[in-house]
């Protein structure tokens, strides 16, 4: 997934209705015109997308910006919340009124008291270094918030904010009554609804999929998902509504049954098969988000975090544990040649777990060392399989960290698979 995926730098303002533009944000950020003013949804990254992001603007009106409505907290979306205000001011303007969900100044609290975890797990999943000590600037609060909808009475159209819960809980979608037109954020992504993510916090599918069926009753005209192109065609809008509803329901039903059979989650995982016309269809591309996750996740908000081996229950401690195992193997060599064994059969994955009799030790010994570089071998070598750029980037990640070098570094000749924040 290249930079540009994910970020839309090289887009600027683009008609999608009478005075309503997409401009490349961090994804599709919209600005709205609304007869006194224009409404900005998401104000960006920051830095030189969010100046390029004005200059856009500044192209298709001279309108003040009267609100920045905030899709939702994730951390990048409204960064450049200061250089609005700035712009304002040097327009002699009131600064924009920053509209949100009330759950969003929740979510930022828990960001700036999680700081050292976000920048751990960030830098992981993103593969660009990020920092532990944040900008106070990253997180402006909502001054107008609000708990189901919003309407923003203007003299040329409405604009009506909706609590779209999906991949967070203080998600916001924009409804334009006179237009049927529809900003989903991030409930609409294009692609497999992005539950069940390893590092995330719980996110339920079904509670994703009960916003997408709110979004479907609207019957929308105009479709603009948070990522990618602008939807107008009957077909696909529809296809991107209810598509992933019914793959969400399908994993639902499928995976319950599983339970109440008693099968353990690895076992549900594997015992699973995803029908085509559900899961191949393009609107559940596995490209951020995957089936798999969608499975944990289905479980996890059913069950607890136990994985049912009483030895699990009240642990060792995991060095101790691969200490022990180290010892108890007498040929170390042989294990590294069965994992190499394995990966050339190409059962990559079931090499790691051989490796691991080795590698999840921490001493200085030289066959622990081999197992090390020989896990970031196959590391690198399943993030290839990967279709998630989740999955792909941890696993890569993990193996630099083996392999004792930057995270991000392995990507450092290949622009293309980098990603950045700003």
């Amino acid at each position: 997934m290249a930079i540009t995926d994910i970020l839309m730098v090289n887009r600027g303002a683009r008609e999608i209705a009478p005075k309503v533009w997409t401009i490349g944000g961090q994804g599709n950020s919209l600005i709205i015109d609304h007869g006194e003013g224009v409404i900005l949804v998401d104000a960006g990254p920051g830095k030189d997308i969010t100046d390029a992001m004005i200059q856009g603007l500044r192209q298709v009106t001279e309108k003040r910006v009267t609100h920045i409505v905030i899709s939702h907290g994730h951390l990048g979306y409204n960064f450049g919340v200061h250089q609005w205000n700035e712009h304002a001011k040097a327009r002699n303007e009131p600064p924009p009124v920053l509209v949100g969900h009330e759950r969003v100044a929740e979510r930022y609290q828990r960001y700036r008291e999680t700081a050292g975890l976000q920048s751990y797990t960030n830098t992981r999943q993103f593969r660009s270094l990020y920092p532990a000590d944040f900008p106070e600037h990253w997180f402006a609060n909502p001054q107008l918030s609000y708990q189901e909808t919003l309407r923003i009475v203007g003299t040329e159209r409405d604009i009506v904010l909706r609590h779209a819960p999906s991949e967070t809980d203080d998600a916001t979608a924009v409804w334009l009554p006179s237009e049927a037109l529809l900003y989903g954020g991030p409930a609409c992504i294009s692609s497999c609804p992005n539950a069940g993510s390893p590092y995330r916090i719980a996110r339920s599918p079904l509670r994703w999929a009960q916003t997408l069926e709110s979004f479907f009753e609207l019957r929308p005209k105009v479709l603009v998902p948070e990522f990618g192109r602008t939807l107008t065609d009957k077909q696909e809008i529809e296809d991107a509504l209810t598509i992933p509803v019914r793959a969400i329901r399908w994993l639902r039903a499928a995976v319950v049954e599983r339970m109440n059979l008693g099968l353990s989650e690895n076992e549900i995982l594997h015992d699973l098969a995803y029908p085509p016309e559900l899961f191949g269809h393009r609107f559940m591309r596995p490209v951020y988000g995957c089936p798999d996750y969608l499975v944990r996740e289905i479980w996890r908000l059913e069950n607890g975090w136990w994985d049912r081996n009483p030895t699990s229950l009240h642990p060792a401690r995991n060095v101790d544990v691969a200490a022990e195992i180290v010892q108890l193997i007498e040929d170390p060599q042989r294990v590294l040649a069965r994992a190499r064994q394995l990966a050339s059969q190409g059962k990559v994955q079931l090499a790691l777990h051989v490796v691991d009799l080795l590698a999840l030790a921490n001493d200085d010994s030289p066959a622990v060392k081999q197992a090390h570089e020989l896990k970031a071998e196959l590391l690198f070598a399943r993030a290839s399989q990967m279709t998630s750029v989740v999955s792909g980037n941890l696993m890569k990640s993990d193996a630099e960290s083996l392999l004792g070098k930057p995270i991000g570094s392995s990507d450092q000749s290949d622009a293309e698979t980098a990603f950045s924040w700003t």
